[in-house]
């Protein structure tokens, strides 16, 4: 009985774990992506491209296609209390150009580097998740800016925490799905 005794005690101490052993890291779910982009895609009940029944007409209240948004853009203008990841009190105006090979026109969609929220290294940049007054411009004869799209703040305010949750779990496959799919924008 004294045998029994003592090797449980000895099996029950092995268990334990010391309370000040660091916990053991998390593994990624999927691995960082630099090449990863991010996806801005028009938002629900946006016209793709125009109708071609005979005459091609559309009201002024519908605004631009989705595909004449594509075409057309050349930045992304937006203001955010983070700039080069650093806080600053007063909001910062912000800009990221858009080059052809960041423009689909099949879907048609934008694209950002996904470096503008996860960097090289695996760091968590805030600069665009916490951005409000997002539009995207097209810049005409002479440095002349016209906004053409937004995307609302409330679609930014519902991607931050999902991707923050994402990156904090270490589930790349999920941040790099999120940036495919929550950035929408309306045509203005």
């Amino acid at each position: 009985m004294k045998k029994l005794l003592l090797f449980l005690a000895a099996a029950s101490l092995l268990a334990c774990k010391p309370q000040n052993a660091p916990e053991e890291p998390k593994k990624p779910i999927g691995k960082l992506d630099p090449n990863a982009t991010i996806t801005i895609r028009p938002a629900k009940g946006v016209q793709i491209r125009k109708q071609s029944f005979g005459v091609q007409t559309r009201s002024k209240a519908t605004g631009l296609t989705a595909l004449e948004v594509v075409q057309q853009a050349t930045s992304i203008h937006y203001q955010s209390h983070y700039a080069d990841n650093r806080y600053h009190e007063e909001l910062v105006s912000l800009r990221r150009g858009f080059r052809e090979d960041m423009k689909d026109f099949t879907t048609p969609a934008l694209k950002m580097l996904s470096l503008d929220v996860i960097t090289y290294d695996g760091k968590y940049f805030r600069d665009l998740t916490y951005s409000k007054n997002v539009y995207i411009v097209k810049v005409t004869d002479g440095h002349k800016v016209d906004t053409i799209a937004c995307i609302p703040d409330e679609v930014i305010n519902a991607a931050r925490p999902l991707i923050e949750a994402a990156y904090n779990d270490s589930n790349y496959t999920e941040v790099y799905r999120l940036f495919d799919e929550a950035f929408t924008f309306r045509p203005l």
